[in-house]
């Protein structure tokens, strides 16, 4: 399997066009000047960059937080501790921690942020304690491309239908979040802004597409084999589509802008 560092660059011309540019547009809005920003599930932090390149944030204060020790260090190596040009930027700061964990430290040290971001986040995470912990120390949370629910392959497959639902049971049952953490989250919190961003893959594939597409064919393959089925077959006709350049993929997902409560 693709590691995890290479499957987050790879995905970052995906997440660019996927993106929900309205909800991105009422998150600029809500913040203030030179904003203090704790971004959880960081990765290898295009987040900062992205939303510097984009005229989002240009100052302030941007704290990256997660738990894989080197898809950060890809990151601080890349960017190091600034983002902007010559007349300044924004501050950024690498913790390798849980994310929760780290939130409670803030919290218990009266450190406060203006938002917290969790790209492809709130899915992976049950959402009540999730938001229990974050707004703890900030008010506001803006979450894009969390999974909505749906996945599709195509050209068909057969075993499509039993591979998927397998799919789905694993987030519901061998991890915490869920296929339905837009939803989950929308519960949970007062959303003041949303609309979809779905990832679509298609031939004639783009740089570093088919690193993603072979990653997400591991982790499907992987996840299912865990509630005790075979779906290597599955796979291994998925991976010959992707190699002859015929695979096509989507995913569902929402961009969520909340208060926490």
């Amino acid at each position: 399997m693709t590691d995890h560092a290479t499957y987050l660059d790879a995905k970052r011309a995906l997440d660019d066009r996927s993106l929900n540019r309205d909800v991105l547009d009422r998150f600029a809005a809500e913040l203030p000047p030179d904003p203090e920003i704790l971004e959880v599930g960081a990765g290898t932090a295009t987040m900062v960059e992205r939303l510097v390149d984009w005229g989002v944030i240009d100052g302030g204060r941007w704290v990256a937080v997660d738990a894989h020790a080197d898809a950060l260090a890809a990151g601080e190596d890349r960017i190091g501790s600034e983002v902007g040009d010559a007349s300044g930027g924004v501050d950024v700061e690498f913790r390798v921690a849980d994310a929760f964990e780290y939130a409670s430290e803030a919290a218990a040290a009266g450190r406060q942020f203006d938002a917290v971001v969790g790209c492809a986040f709130f899915d992976v995470v049950d959402a009540r304690p999730a938001v229990d912990a974050l707004a703890d120390v900030a008010p506001l949370a803006y979450a894009p491309i969390t999974y909505d629910g749906e996945t599709r392959f195509a050209p068909p497959d057969p075993d499509d239908e039993v591979v998927l639902d397998r799919y789905h049971r694993h987030m519901r049952e061998f991890r915490p979040g869920g296929p339905d953490g837009a939803a989950a989250l929308a519960r949970e919190a007062t959303v003041i802004a949303e609309g979809p961003s779905p990832w679509r893959i298609e031939p004639p594939y783009e740089n570093g597409e088919r690193v993603v597409l072979a990653h997400l064919l591991d982790t499907v393959e992987g996840a299912v084999a865990e509630t005790g089925y075979d779906a290597s077959d599955w796979a291994d006709r998925r991976r010959e589509a992707l190699d002859a350049g015929r695979l096509r993929y989507e995913a569902a997902n929402r961009d969520l802008l909340a208060r926490l409560e």
